[in-house]
């Protein structure tokens, strides 16, 4: 047997619940990803389950091609390039690839000039040791294994950038006491505030990102017909960050986590809060635990209402075998 589940959990309001249940004799082939990227599933689909060829492709090849769809579409505004800007105006790009079956990971982290983020993510977690490359020298590892570099940046990123900046870069992610001028009402340069380094009013405060669109990263699960499992994650993170921020999307535990033959969680919402919670790894212990997965997805989520502030999370699961 085999259960798919969809939660949209609005803390601390569960809004929406869908799942769909396959039971059958062989593994079935599966791809589901966050959102309603439909060309993308699709792009994954066709991998999984050819119409031109008996050879069935795999649940990693799947979920970077679902990504991969994602990064080149040019109307989803919060994967891949020329989009969400960071405080300087360039658009970086986060990805991850997770193997349920070997757990290997690869991934990639603010990198800059390569479109194919999720690709590269599976470069770094076929092609080396390592689990998570950052920054200018991912591009560079990117260029070695023949990708061509390319700007991020697009004249609507541009304007994006203008007009946050004719707003007084409204809104931003630093905390008001801690910075001079203040962040509130004016742009930087910041620097820092040694009037009121210790006042206990910076253990409390934090400016909320407002933009309903931050929320929108790509997750991608998927199920091949050989019956392995993949997560991937891809995104060009939270509108307006703070250059070298680095989000939920390629850490694993956060973004995405995976196990064979126990199931497979992407999240979405606010990175900051899910890598310190890792709620998609969370969920897919209770599951490995016997738990079902709309239960696995509300307790990973109440251990973040029972200390953060209401946000809004979207969890997708995919479980095997489960009873």
């Amino acid at each position: 047997m085999f259960i798919i589940q969809a939660t949209l959990y609005y803390l601390p309001l569960l809004s929406t619940v869908i799942a769909v249940v396959l039971s059958e004799q062989q593994s079935p082939i599966i791809i589901v990803n966050t959102w309603p990227f439909s060309n993308a599933t699709d792009a994954g689909w066709n991998v999984l389950s050819p119409s031109n060829s008996t050879l069935f492709g795999s649940s990693i090849d799947a979920v970077v091609a679902a990504c991969t769809n994602a990064e080149d579409d040019p109307n989803i505004e919060s994967v891949g390039y020329g989009c969400s800007p960071d405080e300087n105006g360039h658009t970086l790009l986060d990805a991850m690839v997770m193997d349920g079956k070997t757990m290997e990971v690869g991934a990639v982290a603010s990198m800059p000039d390569i479109r194919q983020a999720s690709q590269v993510a599976r470069d770094v977690l076929l092609s080396t040791k390592h689990t998570l490359l950052v920054g200018p020298l991912a591009a560079e590892f990117a260029k070695s294994r023949g990708y061509k570099p390319t700007s991020l940046d697009t004249s609507k990123s541009h304007n994006l950038w203008i007009k946050w900046q004719k707003n007084n870069c409204q809104p931003n992610f630093r905390k008001s006491a801690d910075w001079v001028p203040d962040p509130v009402t004016s742009c930087g340069p910041y620097r820092t505030n040694v009037s009121d380094i210790n006042s206990p009013k910076l253990k409390d405060q934090r400016i909320k990102k407002l933009d309903i669109n931050n929320h929108d990263t790509i997750g991608v699960i998927a199920l091949d017909a050989y019956g392995s499992m993949a997560v991937g994650t891809s995104t060009s993170g939270s509108t307006y960050k703070i250059p070298g921020r680095v989000g939920d999307s390629p850490i694993p535990g956060a973004g995405g986590y995976v196990v064979d033959n126990i199931g497979g969680a992407v999240a979405t919402g606010d990175g900051d809060l899910m890598m310190r919670y890792l709620l998609s790894f969370q969920v897919v212990d209770y599951l490995r635990q016997g738990i079902g997965p709309t239960e696995a997805c509300k307790r990973a989520l109440r251990s973040v209402r029972s200390v953060s502030a209401p946000l809004s999370y979207f969890h997708l699961t995919l479980t095997p075998n489960f009873k």
